[in-house]
């Protein structure tokens, strides 16, 4: 059904591009090449982009899932990756340590703070009722002016995390992304703790009868959200730009929502619509604008596009259905003649 969907937003697509003045065969074309080609000038290879890109999608993706997992629909991944990734920097630069102890400190360091940011729409949830939409919307620009103002200075060397391959800014972050992805799955589908956040979020009066706390499991579930939009913020500022930044690789306030989504809420499907959305990114700029002429905005439409049609499966079954029951008829009318 993701595959029909993700067809039919590139059909729709097409009439934008049309609309454009270009073809729609030789703009998708430049778009895709752009993306995940290793043809480029100099030997260049635009899937390394690609998947740097990708790297914090998958963060905020995953942590998009763990909320919608525990029945919450939180948007505020971007606030949370800015405070992991203001901790993260101030850490690199303060702490007595260096090499892989630096890292790894100003990697924890940024997720439990994220976490506990996280943690505070959960206690507004629980205890005072206050929907997490409400709460996670207002604290991302609560986040942004608390510590954008700030001088965090840059990330030294001892603790910059070690590219995969020289001259890219892909590093060793994406790593952590996919391992970051194997351990959600096994957390939510193979273990007791994700399998009581699972009850809380999909049947909260029998998680209670089975004696689970819904509340608690809320709470949790928000923490860790926090803490993975919290690392990717961290491997932003100490693998791609040395610096506190808040303008993250290919991340838009609501990109957390729209990875988790296309991917179907399974750690595996945002993976790959993380590296869909990156490359997607990436070749508006080097593919649609540059080769095809079509307005780098199309790839954001593109997105926008896929994000409708997988988030209309009831289309799709209705569709099929009436095909299915004609197809039918059809068989019924032939067997009688």
């Amino acid at each position: 059904m993701t595959g029909l969907a993700l067809l039919s937003s590139l059909l729709v697509g097409s009439a934008l591009i049309v609309a454009a003045g270009a073809s729609p065969l030789h703009a998708y074309l430049s778009l895709f090449r752009a993306a995940y080609s290793c043809a480029g000038p100099g030997g260049m290879c635009a899937l390394l982009t690609t998947l740097q890109y990708a790297t914090p999608l998958i963060f905020s993706g995953l942590s998009a899932l763990v909320a919608f997992r525990a029945g919450l629909f939180s948007i505020g991944q971007l606030g949370q990756m800015v405070v992991g990734a203001a901790v993260a920097t101030w850490l690199a630069g303060t702490a007595p340590l260096s090499g892989p102890l630096l890292v790894a400190l100003a990697l924890a360091g940024a997720m439990i703070a994220a976490g506990l940011w996280g943690a505070i729409p959960g206690l507004l949830k629980t205890q005072l009722g206050i929907h997490e939409v409400i709460t996670t919307l207002l604290l991302n620009p609560i986040a942004l002016t608390l510590v954008a103002p700030l001088g965090w200075g840059r990330v030294p060397d001892a603790a910059r995390l070690p590219p995969l391959v020289a001259t890219t800014k892909l590093n060793v972050g994406f790593i952590l992304a996919l391992s970051a992805v194997v351990l959600i799955y096994l957390l939510l589908w193979r273990s007791v703790p994700g399998y009581q956040l699972r009850m809380a979020g999909q049947a909260a009066l029998f998680a209670r009868f089975g004696g689970i706390s819904p509340g608690r499991a809320i709470v949790g579930a928000m923490i860790l959200s926090g803490a993975l939009a919290g690392l990717g913020g961290a491997v932003e500022v100490l693998g791609v730009h040395y610096r506190f930044v808040t303008n993250f690789s290919a991340i838009d306030q609501f990109d957390g929502i729209v990875v988790a989504l296309v991917g179907q809420l399974h750690p595996l499907g945002i993976a790959l619509s993380a590296i869909l959305f990156g490359g997607i990114r990436l070749g508006a700029v080097n593919g649609l604008q540059l080769r095809a002429s079509v307005p780098r905005e199309a790839g954001s439409a593109l997105i926008a596009l896929m994000v409708l049609f997988v988030a209309a499966p009831q289309l799709y079954q209705s569709l099929l259905g009436r095909f299915t029951v004609g197809k039918h008829k059809i068989r019924s009318n032939t067997e009688l003649h």
